[in-house]
């Protein structure tokens, strides 16, 4: 009974270092040309190759018979919080050849259970920081009127170009405490107000 239900050993050697608590983010990265019993993935650059394999067996039970492993550097520069550019860190790669095949699933037509919109959105302003980035690399720095104004930004110009021409008011909807009509020249309104009542009031008496 114990020999049925003890684990299959696997044909390398495991390493005896047991880690419970780990701090490290590996990604699957879906390359379509690959065959089905190749997976890559994004590790830290501190990972190796026995990292790698005694990791997908010991939580995926996935046995790996052969590793590669490439360091791909990051060829635009960024800012860093002191304002300066800095080459960013490098990513590194690996891609195992597995036992058995993995077939990627489809692809869901309808992502919005999994916030597509928001994803696609992300995507694309992280497209435009790369391509702002690498003009600034090669000294073309864009301008900010030469900017292509959103969706956000034209409702916002439409409608200070409208308070401006005086086809709309502006209004908050929050009503003011008393002390401060004599700064919003609310008390004056009023008081002229009254007076244009009680002149025709006035007028009509007569």
């Amino acid at each position: 009974m114990a020999s049925a239900v003890a684990r299959k050993a696997p044909a390398f050697k495991l390493g005896k270092k047991q880690i419970f608590l780990p701090n490290h983010v590996i990604t699957l990265v879906r390359k379509e040309a690959h065959p089905a019993d190749w997976a890559t993935f994004q590790v830290p650059i501190r990972f190796t190759k026995f990292d790698l394999r005694d990791y997908l067996f010991n939580l995926y039970n996935i046995e790996v018979r052969a590793v590669r492993s490439w360091v791909r550097r990051q060829v635009a520069p960024i800012k860093n919080d002191a304002g300066r550019f800095m080459r960013p860190p490098a990513e590194k790669y690996m891609t195992v050849e597995m036992t058995q095949p993995f077939v990627w699933p489809e692809t869901p037509a309808d992502r919005s259970p999994w916030d597509g919109e928001l994803h696609s959105m992300r995507e694309k302003m992280m497209k435009d920081q790369d391509k702002i980035r690498t003009e600034r690399y090669k000294g073309n720095i864009p301008l900010a009127s030469d900017r292509k104004l959103e969706r956000d930004d034209q409702r916002y110009r439409k409608l200070a170009r409208e308070l401006l021409e005086g086809k709309k008011k502006w209004e908050n909807g929050v009503v003011l405490d008393e002390k401060w009509d004599a700064l919003t020249g609310k008390k004056e309104t009023q008081a002229a107000v009254v007076e244009e009542v009680a002149e025709d009031e006035g007028k009509k008496k007569n």
